[in-house]
């Protein structure tokens, strides 16, 4: 292992912290992704007592907004270690904003890579060659690179078997061993020409996960997939979009899932929980899990 630069390692480790449950942090991921106001939101006080007493830790992921690392609660679904003591991981802010557009959808949030002599980091440019004394040899975009812990990896541009899908990577390397490397950062897809469709989970194809929230208003559907907001009612908040006699309430906390294809060659999973419903709108957040060829 090629230790990280003395600059990288003088910072003291970020001290883990006590948070109420799984829904304090989600609702404050929907803060993140939606844009929405926490007056909109209900407090931790008003969640269910039993959703108050879930257990959680919260660490920082170095690098990553405040309210973003409040997702620890759900680290192991995003199939994330904790690198809580690792710093300059970059962060939201690195990568490019877009804005919203009819038909396309935005997936954002951290990821962790492990990457084999031999491997390339799927969907980009950047291969690992071989590990020497000098550091990990990467090929990027067909040139030779020496890269050390505490360096770099990103890329920009166009998913290679998926057109109309771009993507993002911003990382650092925090381990070079003697046959891998390990890089954190964060990572985007910007998906175009959605039509989403009820379907079963994809099986093959690359994996990546995000964490997701949507709010959708009454009449409406909730973005990247079928379901929709009917109304406030005594037994939870209504959806549409449920097959066949299924139950359509959820109260604050139930479990929202659903699986299809955003577009023939994109499949996704979004397993869910209701956030908050009114009655002119509804929030549900957690964690999409997207496949791409």
């Amino acid at each position: 292992m090629l230790p990280l630069p003395s600059h990288h390692r003088s910072r003291p480790q970020r001290a883990a912290r006590r948070v109420r449950g799984l829904w304090t942090i989600v609702i404050i991921a929907v803060l993140l992704l939606t844009g929405c106001s926490r007056e909109n939101l209900p407090s931790v006080s008003d969640l269910p007592s039993q959703l108050q007493d879930l257990p959680g830790e919260l660490r920082n992921l170095p690098g990553v907004p405040e309210s973003l690392s409040e997702l620890s609660g759900t680290l192991e679904e995003l199939g994330l270690p904790d690198l809580s003591q690792f710093t300059d991981v970059p962060d939201l802010d690195a990568l490019p904003s877009f804005s919203a557009e009819p038909g396309t959808i935005v997936f954002r949030g951290p990821t962790e890579r492990r990457i084999s002599v031999g491997e390339p980091i799927p969907g980009t440019d950047i291969r690992l060659t071989a590990v020497s004394d000098a550091g990990a040899e990467f090929e990027i975009a067909g040139l030779h690179s020496t890269r050390v812990a505490g360096d770099s990896l990103d890329f920009d541009g166009v998913w290679p078997t998926a057109p109309d899908v771009d993507f993002n990577l911003r990382l650092r390397i925090y381990y070079v061993g003697s046959n891998s490397v390990r890089a954190a950062g964060v990572q985007q897809l910007r998906i175009r020409n959605i039509a989403p469709t009820e379907a079963p989970a994809q099986a093959q194809g690359e994996t990546m996960r995000f964490p997701y929230a949507t709010t959708a208003s009454a009449g409406a559907t909730f973005g990247g997939m079928t379901l929709g907001y009917v109304a406030s009612t005594d037994r939870g908040g209504e959806l549409s979009g449920l097959p066949a006699g299924d139950y359509p309430y959820r109260k604050v906390g139930d479990s929202v899932k659903w699986s299809g294809q955003l577009r023939p060659d994109i499949g996704v999973t979004y397993n869910l929980r209701m956030i908050n419903y009114a009655t002119g709108s509804a929030q549900i957040g957690g964690v999409a899990t997207v496949t791409l060829p």
